[in-house]
């Protein structure tokens, strides 16, 4: 695997020039599946990326880990996407008519999300390396724990009960909610960082957020399949399909992630060799993401001709 990982930057790099001269030329394969086929090559130019700078990279460290955390990444998008009900702040336009195709974009699509995470922040921590990011020490007491999960479940019910005002708030609720549970768990947390006043993990998964948001956001713009974006009341000054505040909610989301896959990854880590277990979560996790495609499907997804 790492004799592959030295050409990952060339692969990636072909593909993803490949994918924009197909689209140029004007292919429909191409511009329907445009954003797939690349940003899946760049996740993986990413990858060469950071192997060549530091010998090292989220997949070369563990296929198997890095598999997971593109099979995870789905049902961690989709809990969002429910909550895009209540909010409607973002809609699919043009995918294809077919049922398997359409599922398989967006399985192919949402897989994408913790992986492309994961290596921008490893490139982002290489970069600041040499640097000591500090933040101001906080202490996370039992009563500060309990506090972080209350305002978390508190800001998630405000952005359903109220999501006009207070859409933005399911970009940060997660991470209240769950991080005091991996610091209990003394897993990766961003409290434990925050308590030894080391930032420079929460700084580049922030920058990961943020660089993650414009990488996205303009692969869409281009393709015929695609997302677009409405907030609230700042819903003006669009960069491509986002609205300009709207990319503020980038930088808290990837902590949200961050969050979601260090626990699921602790759960990973205690299901091995509990193979039933193991099984169960997968059909769950399966089930899950069926019955949410059904249902955007249904509410989020606007075919050519829908009023």
């Amino acid at each position: 695997m790492r004799a592959i990982c030295r050409w990952n930057l060339y692969l990636g790099l072909g593909a993803m020039l490949l994918a924009i001269i197909l689209l140029v030329l004007n292919v429909p394969f191409m511009k329907t599946w445009f954003y797939i086929f690349a940003w899946w090559p760049l996740i993986i130019f990413l990858d060469g990326l950071n192997y060549r700078i530091k010998g090292s990279s989220p997949l070369s460290d563990s296929p198997g880990k890095f598999l997971f955390a593109a099979f995870i990444s789905v049902p961690v998008w989709l809990v969002f996407e429910l909550f895009n009900l209540r909010l409607r702040n973002w809609s699919y336009h043009d995918l294809p008519p077919e049922l398997p195709l359409r599922w398989l974009g967006y399985v192919l699509a949402f897989a994408s999300v913790i992986p492309a995470l994961l290596e921008l922040a490893a490139l982002f921590q290489s970069a600041l390396k040499d640097k000591s990011i500090s933040f101001v020490r906080l202490k996370a007491t039992p009563g500060w724990l309990n506090g972080y999960m209350v305002l978390g479940f508190l800001l998630l019910a405000l952005s359903v009960l109220f999501p006009h005002l207070f859409f933005p708030f399911v970009w940060l609720g997660f991470i209240f909610l769950l991080d005091p549970v991996n610091y209990r768990l003394n897993i990766d947390s961003l409290l434990a960082d925050m308590e030894r006043r080391y930032g420079n993990r929460i700084l580049s998964w922030l920058l990961a957020g943020l660089a993650a948001g414009v990488l996205w956001e303009s692969l869409n713009f281009w393709a015929g399949s695609h997302w677009e974006y409405t907030i609230p009341y700042l819903n003006f000054g669009k960069i491509f399909q986002m609205p300009v505040f709207g990319y503020g909610g980038f930088l808290p989301f990837a902590l949200e992630v961050f969050a979601m896959y260090a626990l699921l990854d602790f759960i990973r880590r205690k299901t091995q060799g509990r193979g039933t277990l193991k099984a169960s979560l997968v059909v769950l996790t399966l089930g899950f993401s069926a019955l949410t495609f059904y249902i955007m499907d249904i509410y989020t997804v606007i075919q050519k001709g829908t009023p």
